[in-house]
């Protein structure tokens, strides 16, 4: 979207009109999901290698395997391999760029708290031992969990 945001609207600019809205609409409505798609991994991978060593990397590079995971079927396999070529990279990338901020002082500012445990890992957005209203750690609902 060269000069526009993602809200489809002119950089610099307030709001969207009402036109720029349903215009945003409507293209999100016909595009295609594999084409949405590529578009939520190329932020997270794009965001991932900008945070290279610090511990938000590894969350944007986990949700980009998860994405990728729960797409299986419904993307093209050279998008597939794209990614995960891509995540080989940052993940190699990630190390080596911990172990220098290892080194720091200071945290970086706005980092997150502590690492996140890879997906499907012990912790879970809760605190230990505490479950939202569906049952599961994460409050969200799971397939074939019963409450």
């Amino acid at each position: 979207m060269s000069a526009e945001n993602v809200h489809g609207h002119q950089q610099g600019q307030g709001e969207p009109s009402e036109q720029e809205v349903q215009a945003l609409v409507e293209r999100l409505r016909v595009a295609p999901a594999e084409d949405i798609v590529t578009e939520v991994l190329s932020t997270l991978l794009s965001t991932a290698q900008v945070k290279l060593g610090r511990r938000d990397a590894r969350l944007f590079i986990d949700l980009c395997a998860v994405l990728l995971d729960r797409t299986t079927g419904f993307v093209s396999d050279e998008l597939r391999r794209q990614v995960d070529a891509a995540l080989v990279q940052l993940r190699m990338g990630q190390v080596a760029a911990e172990r220098e901020v290892a080194a720091a002082v200071e945290p970086e500012p706005n980092d997150l708290p502590r690492t996140p445990p890879p997906p499907g890992g012990e912790e879970g957005p809760t605190q230990a031992g505490s479950t939202g209203p569906t049952g599961s750690p994460s409050g969200l609902w799971v397939p074939g969990r019963n409450r």
